[in-house]
């Protein structure tokens, strides 16, 4: 059998800059090693034998199995790693018996680029992200068909709902998006182009790479709408278009989001006290805009596991198309193990649901609605082209949630422009709230206030981060940071 140089996995012919090889014990075949998926890697260690990276070093390295053979594909690793820069060589004579072939397991750790990769090979590298099959494999183990919610259940268990939820009457939701005298009365692409128009700037997501594009509506229209899909050089994806600004779409949150939304209560509550609506207040200052989405995503688009920046609940209306989304709550073992693979260098080569616990799978149709509770880990594919109409919104239920995702996001160095805009400022005045307003219960749909739903606890974890250096908040109420803080103590029990 002659010697396979072309990795099995990426399809990347050998070259001297590529990655540490392997070679299976069987047969000729080489593999990369960071192409072997980690479920596949197993380490000699008895107390601890899950991997979460990969060997930098052929001495670490005892035994590959490729996945040729009927018992499947497994690479077997030393419990400890031995001193680097030693190179394995596979040595061997050509049939004249005079020349020796040398091969160095030993290559260069280079993360893998899928950009340099795909854009050289097939169409299948291409069009297809490399998570793909196993998220689909972990979909099915962890498919869930129970979590359905009607509306008004939904509205009155609120404050006590911590798993994601289907809400099976939609249209009772208070969720609204306008009809249009095209494609039966469905919101386009092409008619949100013509409302937004042509030239409104759009981030644009390459799947492959999970980095952004910065393209107009236009463009994305023409590749969306008028590209079919086997002609498309790329997946693409659009997750990040705010459109609360945007008069002309007339879109409406669902009512539970609205009584609950905490920017909705706070945000001119040391101003104007009483008045909670969005679009009733005039604002003294810009709010934070996430409160209004549109997602665009075509077949086969994926976006890698994530957090909702500050660990944002969200809801999430499908107008057309199919997602299937992939979840797991935010305990303490999935949080540390999603810090762990978020510093990886190879995070992307590495697919973290088969790490995590306690996963709740839901596919996504044309008309549902989907509620996501705070700090919820995912990862989300889309089957068909699909149009979403979406949104974030922080709540007093899940404020400590909240601060304990802002620290992930610290230490897992997210940039400022991925975190919840004004944050620090939100908080601030959170503070001043719940501090002015104590006796005095916000004019709200549900006649409730921010001090009955706040408990010890809460308050406890709103001051810790209040009061740490680096946030920046000037009291509108109070003479200092300190003295609001002060104030903020006062109200513990």
């Amino acid at each position: 059998m002659q010697e396979s140089n072309i990795c099995t996995h990426c399809q990347l012919e050998e070259n001297p800059d590529a990655l540490l090889w392997v070679k299976c014990d069987r047969c000729p075949q080489w593999v990369h090693v960071n192409c072997v998926p980690l479920t596949c890697i197993h380490s000699l260690d008895i107390k601890n034998p899950q991997v979460l990276s990969y060997p930098h070093s052929s001495k670490e390295i005892k035994s590959y199995r490729c996945v040729d053979h009927k018992e499947g594909e497994c690479l077997n690793i030393s419990a400890s790693s031995l001193r680097k820069g030693k190179r394995q060589r596979d040595t061997k004579k050509t049939e004249d018996g005079n020349h020796i072939i040398k091969k160095y397991n030993f290559r260069n750790n280079k993360v893998i680029d899928y950009i340099a990769l795909n854009e050289g090979e097939s169409k299948r590298d291409k069009m297809n992200h490399p998570h793909k099959d196993t998220f689909l494999k972990c979909f099915e183990k962890w498919e869930n068909d129970s979590n359905i919610i009607s509306a008004v259940e939904f509205a009155a268990r609120f404050n006590d709902i911590k798993e994601p939820y289907k809400i099976s009457d939609p249209t009772n939701s208070g969720v609204y998006i306008p009809k249009v005298d095209t494609h039966n009365g469905v919101l386009t692409v092409n008619d949100i182009t013509e409302i937004m128009g042509e030239n409104y700037h759009v981030d644009v997501m390459d799947v492959q790479t999970q980095m952004n594009e910065n393209w107009t509506l236009g463009s994305w229209n023409e590749y969306f709408t008028n590209t079919q899909s086997d002609k498309r050089d790329r997946i693409r994806n659009v997750i990040s278009l705010e459109v609360s600004d945007i008069a002309g779409l007339h879109l409406k949150r669902p009512t539970t989001v609205r009584q609950n939304d905490l920017v909705d209560k706070i945000w001119n509550c040391n101003r104007h006290l009483g008045q909670i609506d969005e679009e009733a207040v005039k604002e003294d200052d810009p709010r934070p805009k996430v409160t209004k989405y549109i997602l665009m995503s075509v077949k086969d688009a994926y976006t890698d596991f994530h957090l909702d920046f500050a660990g944002t609940s969200v809801y999430y209306n499908v107008i057309s198309g199919q997602k299937k989304f992939l979840l797991f709550p935010p305990t303490r073992s999935n949080i540390d193990k999603y810090i762990e693979w978020s510093l990886k260098e190879f995070q992307n080569s590495i697919f973290l649901g088969d790490f995590l616990e306690d996963g709740i799978a839901m596919e996504l149709n044309a008309g549902d609605l989907f509620m996501i509770p705070s700090g919820y880990i995912h990862a989300v594919y889309t089957p068909v082209d699909s149009l979403i109409f979406g949104g974030n919104f922080l709540t007093i239920r899940d404020l400590e949630t909240h601060l304990k995702v802002v620290e992930v996001e610290r230490l897992t160095k997210v940039p400022k422009r991925f975190t919840f805009p004004k944050f620090d400022r939100v908080i601030g005045k959170l503070c001043e709230c719940l501090v002015l307003d104590r006796n005095k219960p916000f004019a709200d749909d549900c006649n409730t206030d921010l001090i009955a739903k706040t408990t010890d606890s809460t308050i406890r974890s709103l001051y810790g981060y209040f009061m740490k250096p680096e946030v920046k908040y000037k009291p509108l109420n109070f003479t200092s940071r300190r003295h609001l803080g002060k104030a903020l103590a006062g109200l513990l029990s």
